[in-house]
């Protein structure tokens, strides 16, 4: 027999009542004096981390002298002004550490995201090249845990890796840093996929040497052409700011001598794309990059000022 639908409206209201009148009394049942604070305790410092009196006095069941004030003083922030609320002392058994030991209760140096969250924007470096870092993508996405990279392959800290003077490509390749999982056979290879961290340049280079004046524009590269990086950083141009003037100039009062190192030296660089099959070849359409001084002051302003002076 079917109940009537009244009915069924009823039972659904008294439903969602009784559940509102339970979570009410639960909230009014909480007593602060017997379990601490309701409100969760948020540490900017050292590094961002969260505490629930809660979880720890009336869900386990410990008591407030458990912890105060043997481990913890019954004061705000009293544990961050000893400038020892660290991991490490933790480790050794201070604070946290006391319980948190693997046996009492999971360690400290696992389950992390108990009391840490993760960072919300991405990590920018801008040395020794502008690179990005999403902790989302490799945490909720890949489901690799806080110690797969903390603290054997990056140190928790702000900056580490950088004051290293040893966070390079170089290094990736060596397996060290992020080379460490990107080899080619956990993750990508730390060579590939290079706009997954880092950013083509907006703005256009401008070569003076080993000629004057030639521009070239990654946006047209990149963008347009939908070329990726490591289509020319990886055997045509090091990825170093200063490479090009770095060449040897030649210096010669000889015509054939003068073109056969001009020729060599497109052949070497840009004319490995440009031979007028993949692009257009580059005894072609010169003015497209080379703009000489006077094009070079026209980008710059220069003409500008030099009219009006």
């Amino acid at each position: 027999m079917t109940k009537p639908p009244l009915l069924k409206i009823c039972l659904i209201t008294l439903s969602i009542f009784l559940l509102i009148v339970d979570n009410s009394l639960a909230a009014e049942n909480y007593d602060e004096d017997a379990y601490g604070p309701e409100k969760t305790i948020q540490w900017d410092e050292p590094i961002k981390a969260s505490f629930d009196h809660k979880t720890h006095t009336m869900d386990v069941g410990l008591e407030c002298a458990d912890c105060h004030d043997s481990l913890f003083e019954m004061e705000v922030d009293a544990a961050t002004g000893t400038n020892n609320f660290t991991m490490k002392a933790m480790a050794d058994g201070q604070f946290c550490g006391s319980c948190h030991d693997g046996d009492t209760a999971f360690a400290t140096d696992t389950n992390c995201m108990a009391c840490h969250a993760l960072p919300e924007d991405p990590i920018i470096w801008n040395e020794p090249t502008k690179a990005a870092f999403s902790h989302t993508s490799h945490v909720e996405e890949f489901e690799l845990e806080c110690v797969s990279c903390h603290n054997e392959t990056f140190a928790m800290e702000k900056g580490a890796a950088t004051a290293s003077k040893d966070f390079t490509m170089l290094a990736f390749k060596e397996g060290k840093y992020c080379g460490s999982c990107h080899n080619g056979d956990d993750a990508f290879d730390s060579s590939t996929q290079c706009e997954s961290c880092h950013f083509a340049p907006t703005e256009k280079i401008v070569f003076t040497q080993p000629v004057k004046s030639v521009v070239f524009d990654h946006n047209i590269h990149v963008k347009k052409a939908e070329l990726s990086c490591e289509s020319c950083h990886k055997e045509v141009f090091t990825m170093k700011q200063g490479t090009i003037e770095g060449e040897e100039l030649l210096i010669s009062e000889n015509p054939e001598k003068k073109r056969e190192y001009l020729v060599n030296l497109h052949k070497k660089y840009c004319g490995t794309c440009h031979d007028s099959s993949q692009a257009f070849g580059y005894l072609t359409r010169c003015t497209v990059c080379h703009i000489g001084v006077k094009g070079l002051d026209g980008m710059t302003g220069e003409d500008k000022k030099k009219s009006a002076h």
